[in-house]
């Protein structure tokens, strides 16, 4: 079975109890992570600047020990990191067991 919809980023609660949307941006060539802090009236509005957004979502997602960086690691690595650590805190997928004979 395929899946039929499209998944467009991670919601998740700050640290400062605001919920935060880590997504992406339709760049080319190729998309480029952005965060989102939802508003009080409920739409969530991007934080622009890439080394703001970066330190924004370290931040609040409690990234101690941010990797050191170095040249050519672009504007938006933290925000890499990230989704990087977000994808942590999901369960792993459960295995089902398999019959053999």
């Amino acid at each position: 079975m395929k899946a039929q919809g499209t998944v467009k980023g991670i919601l998740f609660e700050g640290s400062d109890g605001a919920e935060y949307l880590l997504g992406f941006a339709a760049t080319q060539p190729t998309p480029t992570p952005m965060l989102s802090r939802r508003q009080a009236d409920g739409t969530f509005s991007a934080v622009e600047d890439p080394w703001e957004a970066s330190k924004v979502a370290t931040k609040q997602l409690g990234i101690s020990d941010p990797p050191l960086i170095g040249p050519g690691m672009g504007r938006s690595f933290f925000l890499w990191i990230a989704f990087k650590e977000a994808l942590k805190t999901f369960p792993p997928v459960p295995t089902w067991p398999t019959w053999s004979p």
